[in-house]
Formats: C-alpha cells, structure tokens, sequence
C-alpha cells in the first residue's frame, strides 16, 4: 500500500487525514488539531476538505439524505 503525504510541512499522510475524520474531524482545521499541528504553509487545505468531503458522500446513506418538499 503506497502512502500519500498530504501535509509535507506536518508530515501527515493520507492515513493520518482518514484517522482524524474517522475521529470526527470535519474541517481541515480540525484534521490538523486531532494530530497536534496548525497549518504552516496551508496548501494541503484545500486536499484535506476534499477528503473530508469525499468520506462524507461515501457515509450518505439514502436515509440521511432528505430532500425539501
């Protein structure tokens, strides 16, 4: 299994990310906090929030997802 390092400045790789949003992380911010860190350079960000939102998409379920009527 090939690791992919999202924060080179942290050294937080694509497991670290999938660790911390499995703990409830749900913003980059909060990916960062759950390891001990603050951004640095802050251009993992935007990789970190597509994380987030693909972990999210791949737990909707049809029940969770309610459209208005």
């Amino acid at each position: 299994m090939t690791l992919m390092i999202v924060c080179v400045c942290r050294r937080l790789n694509c497991t670290a990310v999938k660790e911390a949003i499995s703990s409830g992380a749900r913003s980059p911010e909060c990916v960062q906090a759950h390891h001990g860190h603050q951004f640095n350079c802050g251009r993992c960000r935007t990789t970190i929030g597509e994380m987030i939102a693909s972990e999210m998409d791949d737990r909707a379920t049809p029940e969770t997802l309610l459209a208005a009527e």
